[in-house]
């Protein structure tokens, strides 16, 4: 995962027909960029009238600079070298060796558009996609504008980054993805937050996943959480900014595919081959629903692909694998009640067992668990508990209607 990956000459596609790319998300235009900057012919096409919106506050792993060499000053607005956790009973603090970056998603977006132009891929807004079908040796892609009118596109190569509700993903079978609700709230930075601190809050008796605050300065701040769905989200973020006195100035929401191992990612559709990358391949890591890193690594997967003529999925393999970890952590996490979030951050107050979370990003999921696993084992004993004790909750409930039933 580096910006400056050396592609093979290797290329079996037609350069006159080159590749469409259906999305200009943050995962398409840099596809995109990565295919023109090899001479390949690249058109990019968006719904949208304007490149960027909507704004949204991200924070992301360093791993960002890694991918694309280096991240424009103007598009990180902060940089937090240290997180916060907070449960019901339990507080921890770690210390980044590398600092996380705070990014604004419509600058990322405008900046990739800017850098795949200026490779040579043309991007085409204004032009909602609306079908595809076989044409001789190629597939005929329709697109209309606002106006109804439209226009058809040959292609034998094409991507979708068309986000977690892809019009494309269904061409190749590939079945909607179940999605969560993203909810946050831009704030005035209060009293007791700072700048430099990314702070979370496990809280399972209102969302399973966790509340954040991620500064953007000194005076503003991002406040959200992530929920299995709207009405969820809202209802809880509601009683989180009352409970801590914060008001709302806007708010941002954006719903989240969840990544599955078994979803395709890429098929062939009316002649055409066809990739997925980003949402709406659910590229998204399911411990921390951040998918701007895992998207930008599968548009680098499906560029190396195309490129060398080889498998898509032989590409995106450390991907998968990356985000199948990511998964099985969140299935742990969703069974994990207050308590065992107090067990987990009692745990990293000790040195040893946080020192691997402040070298290793959110990125390296394997590494940080056997660095981590290392230094502390009882992490298993407080996973173990977790999961065991969800199963006695269970079989507890199920006695006692067992009873019920047999006294009615």
């Amino acid at each position: 995962m580096t910006g400056e990956t050396r592609f093979s000459t290797k290329c079996s596609l037609d350069r006159e027909l080159g590749v469409v790319i259906i999305g200009a998300s943050a995962a398409g235009l840099y596809a995109a960029y990565l295919l023109a900057q090899k001479g390949v012919k690249v058109r990019v096409f968006d719904a949208q009238e304007e490149l960027g919106p909507p704004a949204r506050t991200l924070i992301v792993t360093p791993y960002l600079d890694e991918i694309l060499g280096a991240t424009p000053p103007d598009i990180v607005v902060n940089r937090t070298g240290t997180l916060r956790l907070h449960s019901p009973g339990r507080s921890s603090t770690v210390h980044l060796g590398r600092a996380d970056l705070i990014v604004e998603r419509e600058k990322l977006v405008r900046w990739l558009g800017e850098r795949a132009k200026s490779a040579g891929a043309e991007i085409h807004l204004g032009c909602r996609f609306v079908g595809l079908e076989p044409d001789r040796e190629c597939a005929m892609l329709g697109f209309e504008d606002a106006d109804g009118r439209g226009q058809h596109v040959g292609a034998r190569i094409v991507i979708g980054a068309d986000g977690a509700s892809s019009q494309l993903a269904p061409q190749i079978g590939c079945d909607s993805h179940s999605q969560v609700f993203l909810r946050q709230a831009i704030v005035s930075m209060p009293s007791w937050g700072s700048a430099t601190t990314t702070q979370i809050w496990f809280d399972p008796e209102r969302t399973r996943y966790f509340f954040w605050l991620i500064p953007e300065s000194r005076q503003r701040a991002a406040v959200g959480l992530i929920a299995d769905n709207e009405a969820q989200a809202q209802a809880s973020l509601k009683s989180f900014l009352l409970e801590h006195g914060l008001r709302a100035t806007e708010y941002q929401e954006a719903q989240v595919p969840r990544y599955s191992w078994k979803a395709r990612i890429s098929g062939t559709a009316a002649g055409a081959r066809v990739y997925l990358v980003g949402d709406a391949a659910a590229q998204v890591k399911m411990t921390t629903v951040g998918g701007v890193v895992t998207g930008l690594w599968g548009a680098q997967a499906a560029a190396l692909s195309i490129l060398r003529g080889t498998s898509y999925a032989r590409e995106a393999m450390g991907l998968q694998r990356e985000l199948t970890i990511h998964l099985l952590l969140r299935q742990v996490l969703n069974r994990f009640t207050g308590e065992d979030y107090d067990d987990l951050l009692t745990l990293l107050n000790r040195s040893a067992t946080s020192r691997p979370l402040g070298y290793i990003t959110r990125d390296e999921a394997a590494r940080l668990l056997w660095k981590v696993g290392l230094a502390e084992p009882r992490f298993a004993l407080v996973t173990l508990k977790a999961l065991l004790g969800r199963q006695i909750s269970y079989r507890r409930r199920v006695k006692a209607r067992l009873r019920e039933s047999e006294i009615g």
